[in-house]
């Protein structure tokens, strides 16, 4: 017991050294005077000018001295021509001389210098300067003006009467007009950016504010791992987007939304665009691990497992923290990067209520093209005369009658009707696909928020619907007494309280919920116990069903078994029996997360700056699934062509009632919080300090041990002169994956940053606007070792039946899975440098280089041999893997008003990473092999496979006199080649092609770049957005399904129309596959060809607003309306072989990634 508690507090006494020395320094600096104003004027400046207008004479000193003016036109005359001439005089001789006779007096913030005329102050708000008054205790209207400091009106300052909702806000004139209860006589005026102000009324009536500038409050900040940082003391990599720019994107996936959006962020669809399913597969600078690689998320600070469900409307930003020095004092977990999101919070002012309104159309983003009857004849004929296979299974007196089934019937014969719909149910020319899959399904989005508050509470509650339907064409409940319709409804509610308990003392409750109900069809096709595969599977029979297949699709209202013509033995089902009449399947997921916190204030008590936090959260999941099955009715159409005649036989009749079954899961996570911070500015420095402790508990309700981490955090940050920049964060984490004295770990990370930009040798220059560079290097882990727990220890099973000598048979005891004492976290090193560049003050550049490498990866033994008693299988894992991941990212944005109606905005990111493996105690193969290791040297997950000679113009084999002579040398290991077979290069030279012949190809299924481009402009009311994301380098093995011509009794897409075949060779036409086959053969193997290039660029979002003038809508009570019309994924630009395969989805004939039209509405009152 002592020796544990030793492990945790000697390390948290040496994290707390930094922080306490750090807060005794800036205890002594607080005595230091603030020189910085004095240092600003101080400055010498050189000016010449003759009868130059002021304004213009105030942006040259700007220019020189790197301060910023404020001030009123109107104030300094800006027209008023001024006549200079100084050499090497000081700043505040020259504005005296300049200012004092102008009546202007200035005033030093920083580096912001306000003008203000020198009689134009407002101290004193006595009764009998404001204006009339009315008796004492009477209700009275006040009215007047909220300025800010140049004399502007501030329209939307909110004025509210001090502990009530009473307020108002005022007009674009800056006029505002409020009823002041009797009883009361404090009004609070403010206003984002500026600084609040409480006046005692008394009796006065009439009242004018001037609000100052808060700068603190205008300083842009960015989230950071529990905390937030001033973006220009930043040194660690990290980038954010904002609510607005989420919700452009109509995906019901708010992880969807983030592609291409961050650099450094991959994220795929992988799953395609199943309602309740269409989840994103995530990384942060590629993968470094051959075991968990998705990076930690934490919504408001507490971590969470997923962001799918998370409504964009409730979303302030999204941050995401890339190298060590943002993501040690995650420790532990923080090895993948940190996803950081963050909620939105209401403020002080008027309630502001928002609902927004989206009806949207989606539809797949790429389907097969039709395939006709006499078209896949042609390519089955053509299949089994390259297998030399007579005689061939269409002759042409039958391709004859598919091309005109009614051909030889009278149409005056009585029977005609009959006649020839039998004719076209025996030869028809089905689109099943089309008949099964509808080319549209709706979409519905509302969302309402209310935001507001008084000086002592703000709130923000939203509350949201979405509608997703699906692309299955199902039967209606009122038809079947059931829905087995694909569709999903989700309902979201979000409310974040935020109470001043008292001027020191805060407190915070964010509750979060949603309930999302999912609908499918209940059975699953060959056995799949996964509703994923079955809608997939689904999919699959819709595209591959023959057109050929004889009779109705139903009969009575029956499936139709299409298992004819050319294998009458395959397929057993209907796929029409299948998504209607075996039942539905319901599935109620639901979450509630909360929690609460405060924040005191110690500076009163303490010293300033010094505050405590603490917070307390639940999280709560559970899954409830109903389930109505029925076995099917199911009838197989007998076919007599030569008489014409159709008949149908029950093949399955084993019909039942539906029978209910219901599962149900849950799962709760505890987590809390308490942290210690220190935030302090002493003339020259600043000087933040945090030590913060967490626990995390998780159960299941399966009875499962809880899952537990334990952690500590430290952060200490010191800025000299907003110049020189240096942080230090440090985490120390236990988690439970690991044995007693291995569960403890510790995480530190250093990073520095350099403003040169404030140097003196460059902050006169107004073409470099901002420079820093930055730099970072330190150790974090990742205890993410997949689904099994407790590897350190060893599985002993229990068997049955064992010979016994004297007992006879008994039991037997077996040796499962040895376990690993030492088992242990991964460790990834990181360096990260970079550079952040602004020019102009309008172009901004990011650069960052970084380099990783992930040790101590837990991985099973490759060259251990297998020993007696214990199977390869359970040898224990160790920590010995070891990957090096290195790349870059730029991220480039030009925000710039060309006019006053004209504005353009422009962003773009890339990112590029590369991993290689490095050790995974691979076996290496002999010298016979061309390449003698298949992980080591290449990167996670290369693709692999036949090289294919492409030496005589298209690596097929053309003719049998080169077929021959290739095979007088070179023999194939695994069939023979035919002619029209592709052509595989002999690497090894042993004239064998086999195993041994095997080549990297492409890339890895890991995108290696990825990219997003956004373009904006407004125009007066109208905006246009458009927004272009891809990825590159990337390449995955397709095959089989959807992919290989001889599945089942052929499928065709239109690729195979054009494959190899001696007429199309000599003629020189286009040839897009090998020679068809009936059956599997050579070239149904990984090989240059079926290894494809991944790489897509896609119109993520087109935008197109219109927002209607203010002036329009205030009659009716409306402060914002705008309308627009978008479309997502609606454009592609893909590098694969097949058309009808989205790049993004990972299986051949997965549900579709779907693009969506949609047209919206956004109203504020």
């Amino acid at each position: 017991m002592g020796k544990h508690y030793k492990e945790i507090i000697w390390p948290i006494m040496k994290i707390s050294i930094a922080p306490c020395l750090l807060w005794m320094l800036c205890v002594q600096l607080s005595l230091a005077k603030d020189l910085r104003a004095q240092e600003i004027l101080s400055q010498r400046i050189t000016i010449s000018v003759t009868d130059m207008d002021m304004e213009k004479v105030l942006e040259k000193i700007e220019g020189q001295t790197k301060v910023r003016f404020i001030y009123s036109a109107e104030v300094i005359h800006a027209e008023r021509k001024v006549t200079l001439d100084y050499q090497n005089q000081r700043l505040d001789t020259v504005l005296e001389t300049l200012l004092g006779p102008l009546g202007i007096e200035y005033k030093v913030s920083r580096k912001t210098i306000l003008l203000r005329k020198a009689a134009e102050k407002k101290t004193s708000l006595k009764t009998e300067s404001i204006g009339n008054t009315v008796p004492n205790g009477a209700d009275r209207e006040i009215t007047g003006k909220v300025l800010d400091e140049k004399g502007e009106p501030i329209p939307g300052a909110s004025v509210v009467v001090k502990g009530t909702t009473v307020g108002t806000s005022t007009n674009i004139e800056g006029v505002y007009q409020l009823s002041v209860p009797n009883d009361k006589d404090i009004v609070i005026f403010s206003f984002v950016g500026y600084i609040s102000q409480e006046i005692q009324l008394g009796n006065a009536t009439s009242l004018d504010i001037t609000l100052k500038v808060d700068e603190k409050a205008l300083e842009e900040v960015v989230v950071v791992g529990f905390g937030e940082q001033k973006k220009v003391s930043v040194t660690g990599s990290v980038s954010s987007v904002t609510s607005e720019v989420l919700q452009q994107s109509s995906s019901a996936s708010l992880a969807n939304s983030l592609s291409g959006r961050l650099p450094g962020l991959t994220s795929i669809q992988s799953g395609g665009g199943q309602p309740g399913r269409d989840d994103a597969t995530m990384y942060l600078r590629g993968a470094a691990t051959t075991n968990g690689r998705s990076p930690l998320i934490l919504i408001d600070g507490v971590p969470r497992d997923n962001i799918r469900t998370l409504d964009a409307s409730e979303v302030a930003s999204v941050s995401i923290l890339k190298d060590a020095s943002a993501t040690a004092v995650f420790g532990v977990r923080g090895a993948n990067g940190v996803i950081l999101i963050t909620t939105k919070r209401g403020s002080a002012g008027k309630n502001e209520l928002t609902i927004n309104a989206e009806q949207s159309f989606s539809s797949f983003t790429r389907e097969p093209e039709r395939l006709h009857s006499l078209e896949y004849m042609a390519l089955r004929n053509e299949a089994s005369k390259n297998d030399g296979i007579t005689p061939l299974p269409f002759s042409d007196e039958i391709m004859a009658k598919y091309a005109n089934p009614l051909a030889g019937l009278d149409p005056n014969d009585p029977d005609y009707a009959r006649k020839a719909m039998v004719r076209k149910y025996i030869y028809p020319d089905h689109d099943y696909y089309r008949e099964y899959i509808s080319r549209y399904a709706p979409q519905t989005r509302v969302n309402m928020n209310v935001t507001g508050g008084t000086d002592k509470v703000s709130y923000f509650v939203n509350g949201g619907y979405l509608h997703q339907g699906g692309n299955l064409n199902t039967e209606p409940k009122s038809v079947l007494g059931y829905d087995p319709a694909a569709k999903m409804d989700r309902y979201n509610f979000r409310a974040n309280l935020d109470y001043k308990v008292t001027n020191s003392l805060k407190s915070f409750l964010n509750i979060g919920s949603y309930i999302e109900q999912v609908n499918m069809p209940a059975a699953w096709l060959y056995g799949d116990s996964d509703t994923g595969w079955m809608m997939s599977d689904l999919i699959y029979q819709a595209q591959t069903i023959l057109p050929i297949t004889p009779g109705p699709t139903t009969i009575d209202g029956f499936g139709v078994a299409p298992g004819q013509i050319v294998d009458p033995g395959y397929m057993d089902r209907s796929a029409f029996e299948i998504m209607n009449r075996m039942g539905a399947r319901n599935e109620v997921r639901s979450n509630l997360n909360a929690s609460f916190g405060a924040e005191w204030d110690l500076s009163s008590v303490v010293t300033k700056g010094l505050s405590l936090k603490g917070m307390l959260s639940y999280d709560s999941k559970a899954t409830t699934a109903m389930q109505g099955r029925k076995s099917e009715r199911l009838y197989l159409a007998e076919v007599d062509m030569v008489n014409d005649k159709l008949s149908y036989a029950v093949k399955r009749s084993d019909e039942t009632l539906l029978s209910l079954s219901k599962s149900a899961d849950s799962r709760y996570n505890i987590n809390m919080q308490g942290s210690i911070n220190y935030a302090r500015a002493f003339g020259r420095h600043d000087a933040t300090g945090m030590i913060l402790g967490q626990r995390d508990t998780w159960e299941t309700q399966n009875g499962e041990i809880p899952f537990n981490v334990l952690g500590v955090a430290a952060r200490a940050t010191y800025g000299y002169d907003e110049r020189y920049l240096a942080e230090i964060n440090m985490g120390y984490n236990g988690s439970e994956q690991f044995a007693p004295g291995h569960r403890y770990g510790f995480f530190p990370a250093f990073s520095a940053g350099w403003v040169i930009s404030n140097e003196n040798f460059l902050k006169n220059n107004r073409f470099i606007t901002n420079l820093k560079l930055r730099a970072s290097y330190g150790k974090v882990g990742n205890d993410k070792m997949g689904s099994a727990r407790f590897l350190y220890q060893s599985d002993i099973t229990l068997g049955s039946g064992g010979p016994l000598p004297s007992l006879g048979l008994g039991q037997t005891v077996n040796q499962g899975l040895l376990g690993n004492p030492n088992i242990t976290w991964e460790i990834a090193k990181k360096q990260n440098y970079g550079l952040d560049l602004q020019v102009l003050r309008d172009l901004n550049l990011s650069v960052d280089v970084f380099k990783e490498r992930r040790s101590n990866i837990l991985i099973s033994r490759g060259t251990v041999p297998e020993f007696q008693g214990v199977p390869l299988g359970s040898i224990p894992k160790v920590n010995m893997g070891l990957v090096d991941n290195k790349g870059f990212e730029l991220e480039l944005s030009y925000n710039k008003a060309l006019s006053k109606d004209f504005k353009i905005m422009v962003s773009g990111n890339y990112g590029y990473n590369h991993n290689t493996v490095k050790f995974l105690d691979e076996s290496v193969r002999d010298e016979t092999y061309a390449y003698r290791y298949r992980s080591t040297g290449f990167s996670l997950n290369q693709s692999w496979g036949y090289k294919i000679d492409y030496s005589n113009g298209n690596g097929y084999f053309n003719s049998k006199e080169e077929l021959d002579s290739y095979l007088k040398t070179t023999t194939y290991g695994f069939g023979e080649p035919r002619v029209g077979d592709f052509k595989y290069i002999d690497l090894n030279k042993d004239g064998v092609i086999n195993d041994k012949d095997q080549a990297p190809i492409g890339y890895s299924n890991i995108p290696r770049v990825i990219y997003g481009l956004s373009l904006t402009f407004e125009y007066k009311g109208f905006d246009l957005t458009t927004f272009f994301q891809g990825v590159g380098k990337y390449s995955s093995n397709y095959q089989q399904q959807g992919v290989y011509e001889y599945i089942i009794r052929g499928t065709y897409f239109d690729y195979h129309k054009t494959a190899w075949t001696p007429e199309r060779y000599a003629a020189g036409e286009k040839i897009t596959y090998p020679a068809l086959s009936t059956h599997s053969n050579t070239n149904h193997t990984a090989n240059d060809f079926f290894v494809m290039n991944r790489s897509f660029t896609r119109l993520k979002n087109l935008v197109l607003g219109y927002t209607l003038p203010a002036g329009a809508l205030k009659a009716v009570g409306v402060s914002k309306m705008r309308v627009y019309v978008s479309a997502q994924n609606y454009f592609t630009w893909a590098h694969l072989k097949m058309g009808h395969l989205d790049p993004e989805n990972d299986a051949s004939l997965g549900y579709p990634v779907t693009k969506m039209a949609n047209f919206g509405l956004n109203i504020t009152f």
